[in-house]
């Protein structure tokens, strides 16, 4: 029988629990995916850093960190499957 679970345990979290960074997260890959100007990785960073910056350290900041990419990741996946992506 197959199962339903999940390959990624950050595929469980809820986008919505950190939902400030999981809309930057996503408009960060809009931005890359409209000009790719640095990596995507490179990019992300830079969004993320630009993101906290000015707030000292907070507990749960790896959690922000991981929505903010799940939901980078999620856009540019999207932008693939549905064919949005150009490749010249």
């Amino acid at each position: 029988m197959a199962s339903n679970a999940s390959a990624r345990s950050e595929q469980k979290r809820s986008p919505h629990r950190f939902p400030l960074f999981s809309c930057a997260g996503r408009r960060a890959a809009e931005i890359w995916l409209l000009s790719a100007t640095m990596s995507a990785g490179s990019l992300r960073d830079l969004h993320f850093r630009n993101l906290i910056s000015g707030v000292d350290p907070m507990p749960g900041d790896v959690l922000r960190r991981e929505a903010f990419n799940d939901a980078f990741a999620h856009r540019i996946a999207e932008a693939i499957v549905h064919a949005e992506v150009d490749r010249d």
